[in-house]
């Protein structure tokens, strides 16, 4: 399993910028999982971001859960705060 950090932009450009982690087989996996497990309908497909993160199971079970340590899926989904551009390319303390 491999896990992604995605964020995205909103379609109409009006409301705060999404991100979620997502734990996939591949990227194109991730997107799937995006388009299926939650309403990304709002945002921009492909994504503004989506950033691998090499990581041990154990490290994953820390942070997600158990459950995210052997099952695909989308974590942690949140709305972002409106931030300086320097701060966009880090993922939420949540996320790391």
């Amino acid at each position: 399993m491999k896990v992604f950090y995605v964020r995205a932009e909103p379609v109409d450009g009006d409301g705060p910028p999404a991100a979620a982690v997502v734990v996939a087989r591949d990227a194109q996996e991730a997107l799937v999982l995006l388009r299926k497990d939650i309403d990304f309908s709002g945002y921009r497909m492909p994504p503004a971001e989506l950033t691998l993160y090499e990581t041990a199971p154990d490290e994953v079970r820390r942070l997600l859960g158990g459950v995210a340590a052997h099952e695909i899926g989308v974590y942690l989904f949140t709305l972002l705060e409106p931030a300086d551009p320097e701060s966009t390319r880090t993922p939420p303390a949540a996320a790391r």
